[in-house]
């Protein structure tokens, strides 16, 4: 019962760290719109999503254009 919980319990300390996401690349298009691209880290493959963003005041608007 004991091994079963300590594994249980390293399995799911694993599956945390495993989906990390980070921005890792910002370009401007003109003066308020930006390409954004988020790349997350799974358990054996990494993935990305660029998103097409438009800056309105002090917020920042995002809709998803591509999966990586």
């Amino acid at each position: 019962m004991k091994r079963s919980l300590i594994f249980g319990l390293l399995l799911a300390s694993l599956g945390a760290i495993g989906c990390q996401g980070s921005y890792t690349s910002i370009r401007q298009i003109d003066g308020t719109r930006y390409h954004v691209t988020r790349t997350k880290q799974g358990f054996f493959n990494a993935y990305g999503t660029v998103f097409d963003c438009q800056a309105k005041g002090d917020a920042m608007t995002c809709v998803e254009i591509s999966d990586l």
